[in-house]
């Protein structure tokens, strides 16, 4: 897979201007970002479906906690038709700093997903579920899609050990977030030893690198541009992680708390250089093109992740050329 990430943050025609310039730049996915202080995904697909030919598309990931199994399966079964069956799913745990705007919890994410998964592709076929857990937002009874649809890709995204070790077992692929080169292949190694004792044939599992990436001739405005995405992963990111990079639990925590609370500008200042390094690929086409080669190299797939550069449309070029 040669994917890139699209996030609504302009609007919905200027992203369609976008996706078409991907599609002929090469790339064969686009993922559009899910958060509630962007425009909506859904919608957003829509007009790429209108606007692009054959590159599959989806969103790139909604999370099972703020749109319901059953909405999705919905969503999902309409943008298939919509692109002529060109829909593919990212679908993952959500980000708890943005879950705690909703008032919702960021508990049984293996559960969440597991279920959902398996909800989706059992009303995709036309099937009748019923299924209740009181502890989680994961009830329906008797419900059914008026139409069915032929298969949709799912792919999980992930930074850590557990749910990439979920997405061997259930999932066609993972959308693995990180662009640091070792933590790539460890992650490689782990999911080809989770598939083995599936008897899971790796050939049938797509390890898909989704990567902060920013590139500009000016470096100084590509590192500027990736620091939002970095101070959500570095939210985000286990205390595991963080130590192997020798980043502080504080420093994580007080990026997280700002979160938290909506001050996004204040969590972005805290991001360091350090932190960019590890966590994005930014710089000059010279830099950016050498990192990304070395990680294609290694899985073979990859997503170009938000926010590609400071001009996103001169970024979707540049980087397509990077990846013939």
């Amino acid at each position: 897979m040669k994917a890139i990430e699209l996030t609504p943050e302009l609007p919905p025609h200027e992203i369609a201007n976008l996706s078409e310039l991907a599609e002929s730049s090469g790339f064969d996915t686009i993922f559009t970002s899910c958060h509630y202080n962007n425009r909506d995904p859904f919608l957003t697909l829509a007009q790429i479906a209108n606007s692009t030919n054959s590159i599959k598309i989806g969103p790139g990931v909604v999370n099972p906690y703020t749109t319901h199994p059953l909405t999705l399966a919905s969503q999902m079964a309409t943008l298939w038709e919509l692109s002529n069956g060109r829909a593919i799913l990212g679908i993952g745990a959500g980000d708890r700093s943005m879950l705690s705007h909703f008032g919702l919890k960021h508990t049984d994410t293996l559960l969440h997903l597991s279920k959902t998964v398996e909800i989706l592709r059992s009303l995709w076929a036309g099937n009748q579920v019923t299924y209740e857990n009181p502890g989680t937002n994961l009830t329906l009874h008797n419900a059914r899609l008026n139409f069915t649809v032929d298969h949709i890709p799912i792919y999980i995204g992930t930074q850590g050990k557990n749910i990439l070790k979920l997405s061997t077992e259930i999932a066609e692929g993972t959308l693995f977030n990180a662009t640091n080169y070792q933590d790539i292949s460890t992650a490689i190694e782990y999911a080809d030893a989770c598939l083995s004792l599936t008897k899971r044939p790796s050939d049938e599992f797509d390890f898909s690198a989704h990567a902060c990436v920013s590139v500009d001739s000016n470096s100084s405005k590509a590192k500027s541009a990736s620091r939002p995405s970095v101070a959500f992963i570095v939210a985000g990111a286990s205390t595991e992680l963080l130590q192997s990079h020798n980043i502080g639990p504080s420093t994580a925590n007080s990026i997280r708390s700002l979160i938290h609370e909506g001050n996004f500008q204040q969590a972005f200042q805290k991001v360091t250089d350090d932190m960019l390094n590890i966590f994005s690929i930014s710089g000059p086409p010279e830099v950016v093109s050498t990192r990304l080669a070395e990680i294609y190299d290694r899985t073979g797939s990859i997503v170009i992740g938000y926010p590609l550069g400071p001009d996103p449309a001169t970024a979707i070029s540049t980087i397509g050329s990077f990846l013939d």
